[in-house]
């Protein structure tokens, strides 16, 4: 019994390594006082699935080019206010949105909340409609959970033009293949397969197996055209930089840019806990997103 204690002890462990283990979202982004910066938040339902939305932008005439920013497991859409803020100081039309299942709203932010394809581009679609967005210069950007949606998105959809992805996982087959870890690790990552499964919404690993490989950045590499910035730790302990790696190359060998930065000495979230290499890979983003997206600042 005591065993058994200690293994769902290390798994609540392991997923406050997923959320980022205390990161401070507001590290690098500030929430300041920002004249001619207007703000939007609130919600909307799409079937089961509701969205959470927050928007910053400059006012101006002329559509302004827009950035989806999704959040990691362990925050939310308000989370990213400081990064939307930031980024609408620099002429973007910035929104962040995080997701609820409504057959259980008592989850903030559940793990896998999408059920189908079509789930993922309910945001990006909301953002389009949008009449302050020039829906011909769109990109999109996520930190872990968040970088996995932000490429799955751009699989999909040809609107996006810029992609940015901190320190994703890119193939949850391999990830989630307990025969790969040695005892007790091997334990362990059973617990997280099966907490993996359950917020899938299937029954059993073999059913949603399929899924997962569906849901996998490398093996959806051959679909994203939009060019693609991966940024990465080099000691990230939750997802293995190994795997983006990976990424990079197979989407080079499909003919899509794909710049990496893997950051010396950097683990999972490290933007959100260590100002200097943070801000470093802030700069590698905004010269990114500002290379395919032209903003005109305020």
């Amino acid at each position: 019994m005591i065993f058994f204690s200690r293994v769902r002890w290390l798994g609540g462990l392991f997923l406050l390594l997923l959320a980022g283990c205390m990161p401070n979202y507001f590290l690098l982004h500030p929430l300041k006082p920002a004249p001619g910066i207007y703000r939007e938040s609130g919600f909307f339902d799409h079937g089961q699935l509701r969205v959470h939305w927050l928007a910053r932008y400059p006012q101006g005439k002329d559509p302004l080019p827009a950035i989806l920013v999704h959040p990691d497991r362990g925050s939310l859409s308000n989370d990213m206010e400081g990064i939307c803020l930031d980024l609408a100081r620099r002429g973007y039309f910035a929104a962040a949105a995080h997701y609820q299942r409504m057959e259980n709203l008592e989850e903030e932010n559940p793990l896998i909340p999408w059920r189908s394809p079509e789930d993922v581009l309910i945001a990006l679609g909301h953002l389009q409609k949008n009449p302050r967005v020039d829906s011909s210069r769109i990109g999109v950007m996520g930190f872990s959970k968040g970088g996995i949606l932000s490429l799955q998105i751009a699989s999909q959809s040809p609107a996006v033009k810029a992609v940015v992805a901190y320190y994703p996982l890119a193939d949850f087959d391999e990830w989630l293949d307990v025969s790969r870890y040695s005892f007790p690790k091997s334990l362990l990552f059973r617990w997280v397969r099966n907490q993996v499964v359950k917020a899938s919404g299937a029954g059993s690993y073999e059913e949603a197996r399929p899924k997962f490989r569906v849901m996998s950045p490398l093996n959806l590499a051959d679909k994203i055209k939009a060019p693609v910035l991966l940024i990465h730790g080099e000691k990230d302990l939750t997802f293995p930089v190994e795997q983006t790696q990976r990424l990079c190359a197979k989407l080079q060998a499909s003919g899509t840019r794909c710049d990496l930065k893997v950051v010396p000495g950097a683990g999972h979230v490290f933007n959100f806990k260590d100002k200097q290499k943070g801000q470093e890979a802030w700069d590698w983003t905004l010269r990114f997103f500002n290379e395919f997206l032209s903003p005109i600042p305020p």
